[in-house]
């Protein structure tokens, strides 16, 4: 698989299969992090890997899923994620605008791999962090910051164009179709791309 196809592949995923993730493949997905651009070469970030089935309950307890097809949207048991990356950032440096895009690029080139080796992910920034600092003993120095929920991908959401007129908030919601599909709306490609001056 080259690097479109993974993009054109990856979508937010919500429900998956449970066989476990190898932890070869966890270490490469951190790997693939570890490798992002980082403004000012900062590297604020800091990942803990969770693969406990017990713990990965845990996880679980303190993320909240899919607010626009709630409850729908949250994995069911024999549906959940079968581990997590948890992300951690350096406070000091949260406040910086540069790591914002550290975690983007970090994170998109982590979801990218997974989808390269057959797997599916959700980050999810709704998560009680201190409750997964608590559980997971992340240390003073750190935050927690977000979770990349993990696992193979047991649904197989599709995307759809919004029309060019399309405004406000309503149209950008996914949905469930008749199938139990996610459809995701994403503006079209000819409502964004402009050459040379913007409106041509």
């Amino acid at each position: 698989m080259d690097v479109a196809q993974a993009i054109a592949r990856r979508r937010t995923v919500r429900a998956f299969g449970q066989e476990p993730i190898s932890r070869q493949s966890l270490t490469s997905l951190v790997e693939a992090a570890r490798c992002a651009p980082s403004a000012a070469n900062l590297q604020p970030l800091e990942y803990v890997a969770v693969d406990d089935p017990a713990l990965c309950q845990e996880v679980f307890d303190c993320l909240k899923w899919a607010a626009y097809t709630h409850p729908v949207g949250t994995p069911g048991p024999g549906q959940r994620p079968t581990a997590y990356l948890v992300v951690c950032v350096r406070p000091e440096y949260k406040a910086l605008t540069g790591a914002a895009y550290d975690l983007g690029a970090a994170l998109m080139s982590a979801m990218l791999l997974a989808v390269a080796e057959g797997l599916a992910s959700c980050w999810l920034k709704s998560i009680n962090a201190p409750r997964l600092a608590e559980l997971l003993n992340v240390s003073a120095g750190l935050e927690v910051d977000s979770v990349l929920a993990l696992g193979h991908p047991a649904e197989e959401p599709v995307i759809v164009d919004l029309a060019p007129e399309a405004k406000g908030r309503e149209v950008i919601k996914y949905w469930r179709d008749e199938q139990g599909r996610q459809v995701v709306p994403k503006r079209a490609l000819k409502s964004i791309l402009h050459w040379q001056r913007h409106g041509e």
